[in-house]
């Protein structure tokens, strides 16, 4: 298993940009954090008391997830953590994804940020960072107790020496498919290698037109989606062209050519997959059709490009799936995301011993294997990630999916979301703008030249933002 965690620490980029977005060292308390208090090193993780003595209160801000994190946070972590600390209280404020950003900006505008919280929304680390809302840990590191997460991993969110947080998931992306639906179609899907050239975008929309039906009624099944990066500028890593790269070694995107040929080819491409191949919903269709429960395991959709956190509904449901590498793109390169989650602590915590007692026990050997065998999620833990697959034994070809997932976490791009600031922003404007090409078909190369004065103005209204 170690051999993955290397390629984690050496995605493409990331360790530059952890470098350099630490743009100040206050961490809001002196830049150093208590100890006093902490459970000792042969102790529990979670135990022990608040530096205080006194009962204290802790939040921790969280995203729903169709039920499978919003159980375990209450039912177990919850019970476990206070029962371990009787004299902290862990509050859980649970929102919906796509609230997650303007809740967070609620509470720290109002002087009570959440204590612990992951960039479980559209923003993420590097935001978060550069804004100085994150602590520096290292002074608790001492104290971190669980040696199945490799120092490789910890340096993921290591900035200017500083621990910034503690991974507590990696996820690869991989599509996915319901197997059912291809069996009932008499459809073999083919077990390519990652990387196989003959495993081409082309090659997908194919497969996908197998196993579709009845596009824009509601009995439509749909041979694909696009689960990943929200919007279009990540359409086009493969078609040679990453619109965020000038900005990885800072955190900020200072311009960016939306009429690039390449970014009008690869979306127009994924345009066609809607109006003309009819193997994928309308943005409106597919908003629609999710509201129901996810798409693959209604039997909606039968392939998708999506994190390995889907496998926590497969699990619950007991689905029969398969799963693929991303495909090879014109430019003839494979890029699959990887979203490296961590638990990160408020700078402007009042109760910054308890909020790392959370940190801590949610990271711990047992409280990984018991996150991944209870939600199906895969842990940074070693030892609980080698778990991870053999629970899935029965629903789909253990073997393969160690092969893909390996070979997405040790080829991937980490997700611009962590690694861009104010990406919630762009997000916002994107999926509003883009709405011309997805639901009214209206010409790719035309929409993003329009679209290029106006991105250009958010860019520099957000450096403004962040005082950059």
């Amino acid at each position: 298993m170690a051999k993955k965690w290397i390629g984690i620490a050496n995605v493409a980029c990331l360790g530059a940009v952890l470098a350099l977005s630490g743009c100040s060292s206050d961490t809001g308390n002196g830049g150093a954090a208590s100890t006093n208090g902490n459970a000792g090193a042969n102790e529990p993780a979670g135990s022990g008391s608040a530096s205080s003595g006194k009962k204290v209160t802790i939040t921790l801000l969280s995203a729903q997830d169709n039920g499978i994190r919003d159980k375990f946070l209450p039912d177990v972590v919850k019970k476990k953590f206070e029962a371990a600390n009787p004299d902290i209280t862990l509050e859980i404020v649970s929102v919906p994804y796509d609230q997650f950003d303007s809740k967070m900006n609620t509470m720290v505008a109002g002087g009570t940020p959440p204590d612990v919280w992951s960039h479980w929304g559209q923003s993420g680390f590097v935001d978060y960072n550069v804004r100085d809302m994150v602590l520096d840990l290292t002074p608790y590191m001492a104290d971190f107790n669980n040696p199945n997460i490799p120092q490789s991993t910890l340096d993921i969110y290591k900035v200017d020496g500083q621990q910034k947080g503690i991974p507590l998931n990696i996820y690869s992306s991989m599509i996915f498919y319901n197997k059912e639906l291809f069996d009932k179609a008499g459809v073999t899907v083919p077990n390519y290698k990652p990387g196989d050239s003959a495993w081409t975008w082309d090659k997908l929309v194919e497969l996908a037109k197998s196993v579709s039906k009845d596009y824009g009624k509601p009995s439509a099944v749909y041979g694909f989606t696009y689960g990943m990066g929200e919007h279009l500028l990540t359409y086009s890593w493969d078609w040679g062209l990453d619109v965020f790269a000038p900005a990885y070694a800072t955190g900020f995107l200072d311009s960016a050519d939306l009429s690039d040929p390449k970014l009008a080819e690869a979306t127009q491409f994924f345009q066609d997959m809607i109006f003309k191949d009819k193997i994928m919903p309308t943005s409106a269709v597919e908003e629609s059709i999710g509201k129901i429960g996810d798409p693959l395991l209604t039997g909606k959709v039968a392939m998708s490009l999506v994190g390995s956190w889907a496998m926590g509904g497969f699990k619950e449901t007991n689905m029969k799936f398969g799963v693929l590498p991303l495909p090879t793109g014109p430019a003839g390169t494979s890029t699959p995301f990887i979203y490296a989650d961590p638990l990160m602590i408020s700078s402007k915590s009042k109760n910054p011993d308890a909020a790392w007692k959370l940190v801590k026990f949610m990271t711990s050997p047992e409280m990984q294997m018991e996150m991944t065998t209870t939600t199906g999620y895969p842990p940074s833990d070693t030892v609980a990630y080698a778990e991870w697959f053999k629970q899935y034994e029965g629903l789909t070809d253990i073997a393969y999916l160690e092969e893909v997932n390996s070979a997405a976490i040790e080829k991937g791009k980490e997700s611009p979301n962590h690694l861009i600031a104010g990406y919630g922003d762009i997000t916002s404007f994107m999926l509003n703008e883009q709405q011309a090409i997805f639901n009214k078909e209206q010409d790719p190369a035309a929409v993003l030249k329009d679209m290029n004065p106006k991105f250009q103005k958010l860019l520099e209204e957000i450096k403004q933002k962040s005082g950059k």
